[in-house]
């Protein structure tokens, strides 16, 4: 009887499958329904509702560059050519002797002090804003020319204000090393990145020792260390409830180092409907320590929705859970750029049931890793955030790989590489403001992939103007989202979308791989309540694909 069951399930699944209009249903991949769609747009709208919520800050600090590579000296009467430089004090900054060619200039008394000035510039333009150069007394008759160097250090470290943190854990750097302000930027940025944090700043005093400097750390007073968000949106697809609820808590410093807990939770506004809906709940930690951060997490998506059988309906369910940990690393960091390397451990695990049975194919217990580099680089009026990333699966530590659709003796073995670059530029026509955003992402898979990997594209969150019931998918492809705004009134601002996409591999769509769609709307804030309505209309995009022409995208938060 179990097996006439099973058999009857398996056979709606596939008549199921047949109906769907997706590129992978177009394939007659079994791997997948779209309903699982759902998950899919349930991460998306978790990641991009945190990032708006608690958008960490940039810190880089501008210095003032050299105009030239060697100072310009006048010409003084008396002047002595510079024979050698004996320099003092530069053990911590081998690189400078290179930097300061003045052997065979003639100098007077006015050039030392320009020299002086000079070899400062240098120092700082490297973020050594506190060491000290000196041209003391001496003989430079002989042409022997001494440039001292005092270095400058971090003395005490001290808060003022409320502080929720073991202040050291921020900064890179201990006291009696030297001072960088690159050292400081990050520190900073490892604060501010607490919601209840973005106003703090740091004093720089003198402190106790000669060539110590102290950081008083200005925290802001009487600041809340919890934040609460309402979230209210019609990102989800028709089949498990369009309308969507949601919630995220924040505490700043639970444990007093400066770390973060965010929970969130959301779920379908149709709250008493067992026959259809979706729901996801997420909670992630993270610490910093110095140029590094460390981050824990744990998400679940579900959803249910009734399949139309003759006679009665049979309710699919699907569930994912992702376990992940990570470490993010700044290598590097100056007045204008950073970048960035961050090393992630997942464990995924996917389950499907219709009609009570488990679903063999859509079941999976994968652990994988992410690796990505990213560089940030801010213009005097645009920035430029660039990364390249590879994810793949441990098939040693996965227990159960799944099916991939056309690979009878697959290893439980992929690999992904993506790509990324996103432009904003702010720019002016007569008196008006306006800024163009500009994000491109690339996904190309080295091996067949299971469909959880996929790149999907139509909707909200990747190809603007679809409604997002029907959508294609494929191993690799790309989109091209781009943007104008302008100001319209006070926090708010009106855009324009134009977005493009394609998917590619074995099971694209042979009707079709590329979508391109439009949005114009307008989002903003006012006292807390932020919004954002749009609305898309598709452009270009196959036969299979049938969406709501227009579509009204609505995004509400309310934050507290």
């Amino acid at each position: 009887m179990r097996n006439i069951k099973y058999s009857i399930c398996a056979a709606i699944v596939a008549r199921f499958f047949t109906a769907a209009s997706n590129a992978d249903a177009q394939a007659g991949n079994p791997d997948r329904l779209p309903s699982q769609d759902t998950q899919r747009y349930q991460e998306q709208q978790l990641q991009v509702v945190k990032e708006q919520a608690f958008a960490p800050p940039e810190v880089l600090t501008p210095v003032v560059r050299q105009k030239s590579e060697l100072p310009d000296f006048p010409v003084e009467t008396p002047c002595v050519t510079v024979a050698e430089v004996e320099w003092r004090g530069a053990e911590h900054f081998p690189w400078l002797p290179g930097r300061v060619p003045v052997e065979g200039a003639c100098i007077g008394a006015q050039g030392r002090d320009i020299l002086s000035q000079w070899v400062a510039r240098q120092l700082i333009a490297d973020g050594y804003i506190t060491t000290q150069v000196f041209i003391p007394e001496q003989d430079f008759t002989t042409g022997h020319l001494v440039i001292e160097i005092v270095p400058g250090r971090v003395g005490a470290i001290r808060d003022e204000g409320t502080s929720v943190g073991w202040s050291r854990i921020v900064f890179p750097e201990r006291s009696h090393a030297l001072l960088n302000i690159r050292d400081l930027d990050q520190a900073l940025e490892n604060i501010r990145r607490l919601p209840g944090q973005g106003v703090t700043a740091f004093d720089l005093v003198p402190g106790a020792d000669l060539g110590e400097t102290d950081i008083v750390i200005r925290h802001p007073q009487n600041t809340r260390r919890v934040r609460f968000v309402l979230t209210a949106d019609n990102s989800g697809i028709d089949a498990t409830g369009r309308n969507q609820l949601g919630a995220i808590v924040a505490i700043d410093s639970p444990l007093h180092l400066y770390d973060q807990l965010i929970a969130t939770v959301n779920n379908d506004a149709g709250l008493g409907n067992d026959r259809a809906g979706s729901r996801s709940k997420s909670i992630a930690w993270n610490v910093p320590i110095g140029y590094a951060s460390f981050s824990l997490g744990f998400s679940e998506w579900s959803s249910k929705q009734a399949l139309p059988v003759v006679g009665a309906d049979i309710l699919y369910t699907a569930r994912t859970r992702r376990f992940e940990a990570g470490l993010t690393y700044v290598p590097y960091r100056t007045s204008h750029n950073k970048g960035s390397l961050q090393l992630n451990l997942v464990r995924r695990q996917d389950q499907a049931s219709l009609g009570g049975e488990e679903i063999g194919v859509q079941k999976r217990d994968i652990t994988s890793y992410e690796i990505r580099a990213s560089h940030l680089e801010m213009f005097s009026d645009a920035s430029l955030h660039a990364a390249i990333g590879l994810r793949g699966s441990l098939a040693g530590l996965s227990q159960t790989p799944g099916f991939v659709y056309g690979q009878s003796n697959w290893s439980g073995r992929y690999q992904i590489l993506t790509t990324s670059a996103s432009l904003n530029v702010p720019f002016r026509i007569d008196s008006r403001a306006f800024g163009y955003r500009g994000t491109f992402f690339l996904q190309h898979a080295l091996q067949p992939t299971p469909f959880t990997e996929y790149l999907q594209i139509g909707g909200r969150y990747s190809v603007r103007g679809f409604d997002g019931n029907r959508s294609l998918a494929a191993q690799s492809g790309w989109t091209w989202r781009n943007e104008l705004a302008t100001g319209l009134f006070a926090g708010s601002e009106t855009y324009v979308a134009l977005d493009a996409g394609q998917v590619s591999g074995d099971l694209a769509a042979a009707g079709g791989r590329t979508l391109i769609g439009s949005a114009f709307g307008i989002r903003g804030s006012y006292r807390g309540l932020g919004y954002d309505v749009s609305v898309g209309v598709p452009l270009l995009r196959p036969d299979t694909i049938q969406t709501g022409t227009p579509s009204l995208n609505v995004q509400m938060t309310y934050r507290f």
